[in-house]
């Protein structure tokens, strides 16, 4: 995803007063990892309201949900998609997806806790730690996980001078 991009759909959610914390690759690079990611992953509640200001804050950016066939237009009330578990939508600024939790640190309430705020791409955003994001990509355990883990750790080092 294009960092003008990521931007825009950054600034649409922070706009839009929705909840979240970036994990995922994005926090990735907020920490200076090198890597390229297609979509932003947040970890944000599911709530009534916060559904609410997800379908407020993207409804002019066409959602849909991309891991239905035929992509269909969200037209869900917020108290329909409150019931999910993670919204998985693609938008005309790009693909975000919302998780309800993220093992192994558990809930938003639990992620939110413990996330930092840093100045990325301009706009303060809530950011998984380093070390909560180490713990999470080593916790998935996928080759392109352990990929990450490797070169976040080296972040964590070079930051630790050592």
């Amino acid at each position: 995803m294009p960092l003008l991009q990521l931007r825009e759909l950054l600034a649409v959610l922070l706009k839009g007063e929705v909840e979240f914390v970036v994990v995922g690759g994005v926090a990735a690079i907020a920490h200076g990892a090198s890597t390229m990611t297609r979509d932003v992953d947040v970890v944000a509640p599911l709530t009534v309201e916060n559904c609410a200001r997800i379908l407020a804050a993207l409804g002019p950016h066409e959602p849909r949900f991309y891991q239905s066939v035929n992509r269909p237009r969200v037209q869900r009330s917020a108290q329909e998609l409150s019931e999910v578990k993670n919204l998985y939508l693609e938008t005309t600024l790009g693909i975000v997806d919302f998780l309800g939790t993220l093992p192994p640190l558990g809930t938003y309430a639990d992620v939110a806790s413990r996330a930092e705020t840093h100045d990325f791409l301009g706009m303060p955003c809530r950011i998984l730690s380093l070390e909560d994001l180490i713990a999470v990509k080593a916790h998935v355990g996928r080759p392109k996980d352990r990929l990450m883990e490797v070169e976040l750790r080296a972040i964590r080092d070079l930051k630790n001078g050592r």
